[in-house]
């Protein structure tokens, strides 16, 4: 803007000054003299018509900013350009590296093993600069969440996370635990050395095995942590190196960070990890243990949970009313711009992408992600984090003897998939035991297995076993001193029962029985009687069931020295429940399991239903210790001679 200041001399010059947005004079500079004056004209007359003159085509306006091109500093810009642009990780951290100890990282950062990382860059328009949006899990907000809509860049900001901590912790101070329950979009960091364990949604016991893995460390460092004095995970980070958590095995952990892609997934498919990593959530954080989700919307996940989760990322969300953050920032998060998302304090950031080669076009983000574990990887030289160990599909007997040690009467049954240890079966505590399979799903091995452990830990005069085998998969399963009697057919098997039927009821306890008696169960003398039962949809069948005249003494079975074992197909297991043989053993509470079968069936024992599962595999249900999936143990069956 111009104006002409003061009267006009004689000469024909004129002052001019520039103004700048505000009024304030900034600029003043001269005009060349007009040709003639201006004459002056007096009041109340009629100024002379001017003669025509040629125009030089040059306005008083394009003079003045033809004067001021390149004069003076450049005004400086209020806006800046929008985020459009994603930025790389190189290019939110520090240069990058090789150090001998620690692997490709930022060389001399401060904040390398620190937990407190660059995630994205956030827009500060008031302050007229952009800052990097920083995500601190070193302290009480240690859990993080993402939400957004379908394809707002969840799963990518989820691979950013996990690859600048892989930039800036060594696989000694963090871990990784990846449960993919989306399309896949994990899977190119897991190749990361920090990675632990990785788990797709159709892969159901590494999902299963890899939640245990985590709940199994958590119960690990509760005990270590009070063996060591450790009262808290910060001391615990000060003197990692004092001691070897994994006593010697190898298996030291630092921070471990369960993530899981697409927490709707999960929620849907596997309830029982829900509840699990809900409690990883709740007590995690004392001992180094993070939890990372993403989700759709805020109510995906419940309220117990999202209470426990101190980081928070929203991006683009379906419905902006449901925003977090602000309800009305959230409405102006573009749809078209993946990463893009809101802070607490309603201001715009944009995710880094997961690479390290300073290209920022999205379309090219699973290279530059490849490349960047590649890197990682090639500049690691020591031991990566220690691996997942997942469930055997096989192993012996002899060898899950050898990994524990059985007390009193108990004997190894299998190895669980929550810690890789040995079960055991009591039949001092729970008299009665039930499994239920298909055909090859490890039934009669299961019972070599139990018959086995019986013999090993009860001599032949404590133990007596009844094996009733119609199709005769236990032939020489028992042998010696131990076996009573085996019963291959009906007529056989009542003859049999007959004797023990009258066995047991002599040992009920009478009047003249003392409570000392009771108590040491004396006033009976004998073994205690184990009835081992094989495909006992053939031996009750057609409304007649010899096993039967046991059902009165199953009560006091502890008392008088009786054990029923029965292995049960799956096929039409859930109506079976209700003959009284079964439904008396399930009504005492007593231990079971239940292999590989059909879920329409329903449930079988306790909260239990069948479903597909390798052979010798099986959830068992044990009424003081619940319910968790175990191997059985394989037993050789006898060769004759043996």
């Amino acid at each position: 803007a111009a104006y002409v200041s003061g009267d006009l001399p004689s000469r024909g010059e004129a002052t001019v000054r520039a103004l700048n947005v505000t009024g304030r004079t900034v600029l003043p500079f001269r005009l060349a003299p007009v040709a003639k004056p201006i004459p002056r004209v007096a009041p109340g007359t009629v100024a002379p018509q001017a003669k025509a003159v040629e125009s030089s085509g040059e306005t008083i306006m394009g003079a003045m900013v033809s004067r001021l091109v390149g004069k003076g500093p450049a005004a400086h810009q209020i806006w800046l350009p929008p985020l459009d642009e994603p930025a790389t990780l190189d290019q939110v951290l520090t240069p990058l590296a090789v150090d001998p100890e620690r692997g490709l990282c930022p060389v001399g950062w401060g904040g390398n093993g620190r937990l407190i990382v660059p995630v994205a860059i956030v827009d500060k328009p008031f302050e007229q600069r952009r800052d990097l949006l920083w995500a601190d899990l070193s302290g009480a907000a240690g859990h993080a969440i993402v939400v957004g809509a379908p394809q707002s860049g969840k799963s990518t900001m989820l691979r950013g996370l996990v690859s600048v901590l892989a930039l800036t912790h060594t696989p000694k101070e963090a871990q990784f635990f990846l449960l993919d329950m989306g399309g896949g979009a994990l899977g190119p960091v897991s190749g990361f050395p920090h990675v632990s364990g990785y788990a797709t949604r159709r892969d159901a016991q590494r999902c299963r095995r890899l939640v245990a893995e985590v709940v199994s460390l958590l119960t690990a460092r509760e005990q270590f942590f009070a063996a060591n004095g450790i009262d808290s995970i910060a001391a615990f980070r000060q003197r990692r190196a004092e001691f070897s958590e994994g006593e010697g095995n190898g298996r030291e952990f630092g921070d471990v960070f369960l993530v899981v892609d697409d927490w709707t997934t999960l929620r849907a498919e596997y309830e029982q990890l829900e509840e699990s990593i809900t409690a990883l959530a709740a007590r995690g954080l004392g001992f180094g243990i993070h939890v990372v989700v993403s989700v759709n919307w805020w109510m995906g996940v419940r309220a117990q949970l999202r209470d426990a989760i101190g980081t928070r990322f929203e991006l683009r969300l379906g419905d902006p009313s449901d925003s977090a953050m602000d309800r009305r920032a959230a409405q102006n998060v573009p749809a078209d711009a993946p990463g893009r998302g809101i802070t607490k304090e309603k201001l715009h950031f944009l995710a880094a992408l997961p690479r390290i080669d300073a290209d920022q076009r999205a379309g090219t983000v699973a290279t530059g992600t490849a490349d960047l574990v590649a890197r990682v990887t090639a500049g690691w030289t020591g031991p990566p984090a220690p691996p997942m160990r997942l469930l055997p599909r096989e192993i012996t007997l002899a060898t899950v003897q050898q990994a524990g040690t059985s007390t009193g009467r108990s004997f190894p049954l299998g190895i669980a998939e929550s810690d890789l240890k040995p079960v055991y079966l009591d039949f001092s505590s729970d008299p009665h035991f039930m499994a239920f399979g298909d055909v090859e799903s490890g039934k009669t091995n299961l019972l070599r297995t139990i018959t086995t452990g019986i013999t090993n830990r009860y001599t032949a005069e404590e133990a007596a076993i009844l094996v009733v085998d119609y199709r005769r998969g236990l032939l020489d399963a028992v042998t010696g001193d131990h076996l009573l009697g085996y019963a291959g057919a009906e007529p056989v098997l009542n003859g049999l029962l007959t004797d023990v039927a009258e066995a047991m009821r002599r040992r009920l306890p009478g009047p003249d029985v003392t409570s000392e008696q009771l108590r040491a169960r004396s006033w009976w003398k004998g073994p205690d009687l184990f009835v081992v039962v094989d495909d006992y949809e053939l031996v009750a069948t057609g409304g007649r069931n010899p096993l039967a005249v046991l059902v009165e003494f199953l009560p006091q079975a502890r008392d008088i020295g009786l054990h029923v074992i029965v292995a049960r197909g799956s096929g039409g297991a859930g109506r079976a429940m209700f003959e009284a043989m079964l439904q008396r053993i399930r009504e005492l509470g007593s231990p079971g399991i239940v292999l590989s079968g059909d879920k329409d069936e329903g449930v079988l024992i306790a909260d239990v239903k069948a479903g597909p599962q390798p052979p010798g595999r099986g959830t068992l249900a044990r009424r003081r210790l619940g319910s968790g999936l175990v191997q059985v143990a394989w037993t050789e069956p006898r060769k004759p001679g043996d």
